[in-house]
């Protein structure tokens, strides 16, 4: 007659694990575990830090924007307005959200890669100390999804934006708000 433990081990009539038999398993499932988290700690120390970044389609070139700047990503919508003669020809028009105005500029001109006919995302800009415009949208022709991009490469394209190698092997212009408008142009001097 065996002894019952209380446990159901899946099989009718059969005796419990012996206690040895368990305390062994267990010690075995603890060295696995620690040998796994070792190997992942040494992994992780290995691995060059990434951030969450928006991936943007711009003229056909991908870019990405860090994910900590971008308040919303929305429709192409804008109302147009009367330019100055000193307005940056980026300018496309005004937006507005909550209450607040936001400047819509075309990514691609920014860029110089020229104007975009049919933009498809609007992304609106958190708000910068060091960017002296308050509110900023910036058009793109595409979002494309969020994605862990590792740190940006040390190569530069010569538009002056930094580039970064995915792990499939494709380059992605890492776009910096700050960057982008710190021109003599934005600044109003």
């Amino acid at each position: 007659m065996t002894q019952s433990t209380g446990r159901d081990d899946g099989r009718d009539g059969a005796s419990a694990t012996p206690p040895e038999q368990e305390r062994f398993a267990r010690h075995i499932l603890a060295e696995r575990a620690a040998t796994l988290a070792a190997r992942h700690d040494a992994g992780m120390a290995d691995a060059t830090p990434g951030r969450s970044m928006l991936v943007l389609d711009v003229g056909g070139r991908e870019c990405c924007l860090d994910l900590d700047a971008v308040l919303r990503v929305t429709d192409p919508m804008w109302s147009d307005m009367p330019r100055r003669a000193d307005c940056p020809a980026s300018v496309r028009g005004v937006y507005g959200y909550q209450g607040d105005l936001y400047t819509v500029f075309d990514l691609g001109m920014l860029m110089e890669e020229g104007e975009q006919d049919a933009p498809g995302a609007m992304i609106l800009l958190r708000s910068v100390s060091s960017v002296p415009l308050a509110r900023i949208a910036l058009l793109a022709g595409a979002a494309r999804g969020v994605m862990d991009i590792p740190a940006t490469a040390p190569s530069v394209l010569p538009s002056g934006f930094p580039t970064a190698l995915l792990p499939d092997g494709r380059h992605v212009v890492v776009l910096d708000p700050v960057r982008l408008f710190s021109s003599v142009r934005y600044s109003g001097e």
